[in-house]
């Protein structure tokens, strides 16, 4: 499985956190730069890996190949940026790589899974503060339930789009991690928002 490589000066030996793997003996560089690229990745890496969990799982990509993805999109994420490509917008680059790399995989139907209830209760819930109470924790589990009965009926571009809005991603961000015109993406979004209103 393809592993991002990081370097430290001040470790000797393989570490692995955050689910990324840290090989200290296979490259050692005493260049800040450097440093500072890997310091920004792991920084993305914890703040991004769940939502990116979160939404490959909700398109049906089996834990285990999801985090492998998650894994390929990071080390893609280095490259990138270690080759001196653009830094603007990072997080849409990240979901637009992994969407990418999930959909390549998903049409040749090896590694998708049912989302039960279950797994989309716990995979929505991940993103519920732990502040939250029993009360209120409830609600949102049955808000949850029913939101991925209803959204299992929509288009598979409009279960997309609508993931991607959750997740925080304007329009024109989420026309770009789908390939797709920023119109197909509001009138996608308006179709499954009346749906889901019928619905409700």
């Amino acid at each position: 499985m393809p592993v991002v490589l990081l370097y430290s000066n001040s470790e000797r030996g393989p570490v692995s956190t955050l689910g990324l793997h840290w090989n200290i003996d296979a490259a050692r560089s005493d260049d800040h730069g450097t440093l500072r690229l890997e310091e920004q990745i792991a920084h993305m890496y914890e703040e991004l890996r769940l939502p990116l969990l979160r939404y490959l799982l909700s398109m049906r990509v089996i834990p285990e190949e999801a985090e492998e993805i998650i894994q390929e999109s990071f080390l893609r994420l280095y490259k990138h940026l270690h080759a001196g490509g653009r830094e603007d917008n990072l997080r849409g680059w990240i979901y637009r790589v992994a969407h990418n790399l999930s959909s390549t995989r998903r049409k040749e139907r090896r590694f998708l899974a049912d989302t039960s209830p279950d797994l989309w209760q716990q995979i929505s819930l991940s993103a519920v503060t732990p502040e939250v109470g029993p009360e209120e924790f409830l609600l949102r589990k049955e808000r949850m339930l029913r939101l991925h009965r209803d959204i299992a009926g929509l288009s598979e571009l409009q279960q997309n789009c609508i993931r991607l809005r959750v997740e925080g991603f304007r329009y024109r961000e989420i026309a770009r991690i789908l390939n797709i015109s920023t119109a197909t993406v509001a009138g996608s979004l308006r179709h499954a928002i009346e749906r889901l209103t019928r619905e409700a």
